[in-house]
C-alpha cells in the first residue's frame, strides 16, 4: 500500500518544493496523532495514579478511637486526623451518628463535641506507636474537662504483630493444603 503511495506521489507534477512540503505535513499529521495518543494515555495513567494514592493517602484509616459508654461507636482516622468511617453497635450509636454527622470531621472537633456525656471510656488504637501516642494525649487534652471520660491507648507491640504474622503464616500453609 505504501509502495503504490509512494509511486503515485512521484507521477505528481509540481515542484520538488511543494512535493518536499507534502511529504513534511503528513510526516507531521501522522507523528503528531501518534504523539498525542501517547499523551492521552499519559495523562489517563498520570490521572490514575493520583486517583489511587489520594484514595489510599484519604480513605485508608491509621487509627481508631473507641467511645465506649451508653453505646458504643468506633472512629477510624485517616493520615489527616479525619473520621473517615464509623462503626456503631447499638440504635443509640446510629442516632449519634445522625446528630453528629461525624464523617471527614476532624476527631478533636468530635471528642470536644462529647463534654456533656456521662461516663464514657475512650481507647486509641493503631499499629504506629508514634501517632497511637500522639492521638492519645490530644484525646487527652480534648477531654480532660470532664472527669467521667477516661482515656486508654491499646498498646501494640512488637511481639503482637509478630504473633499476627505467624498465625497468617500458619493460616496461610495450611490453606494450601500443607498439614504436618
Amino acid at each position: 500500500m505504501r509502495l503504490e503511495i509512494k509511486e503515485d506521489f512521484d507521477k505528481l507534477q509540481c515542484t520538488e518544493t511543494m512535493k518536499e512540503e507534502t511529504k513534511q505535513y503528513i510526516h507531521s499529521r501522522i507523528y503528531h496523532k501518534k504523539r498525542r495518543g501517547l499523551k492521552a494515555a499519559f495523562s489517563f495513567t498520570v490521572i490514575l495514579l493520583v486517583c489511587g494514592f489520594s484514595y489510599w493517602f484519604y480513605f485508608l484509616p491509621v487509627a481508631a478511637i473507641s467511645l465506649e459508654g451508653d453505646t458504643s461507636i468506633q472512629l477510624q482516622i485517616n493520615r489527616f486526623d479525619r473520621v473517615v468511617d464509623v462503626t456503631t453497635y447499638d440504635e443509640q450509636g446510629k442516632q449519634w451518628c445522625k446528630e453528629l454527622n461525624p464523617w471527614h470531621q476532624c476527631y478533636e472537633d468530635i471528642l470536644q463535641s462529647l463534654q456533656e456525656t456521662e461516663e464514657l471510656s475512650i481507647t486509641v488504637y493503631s499499629d504506629d506507636d508514634h501517632l497511637c501516642q500522639k492521638i492519645y494525649e490530644n484525646t487527652k487534652e480534648c477531654t480532660r474537662e470532664n472527669e467521667q471520660i477516661q482515656c486508654h491507648m491499646a498498646q501494640h507491640t512488637k511481639q503482637q504483630n509478630a504473633q499476627k504474622s505467624d498465625k497468617s503464616q500458619t493460616h496461610n500453609h495450611y490453606k494450601k493444603g500443607h498439614h504436618d
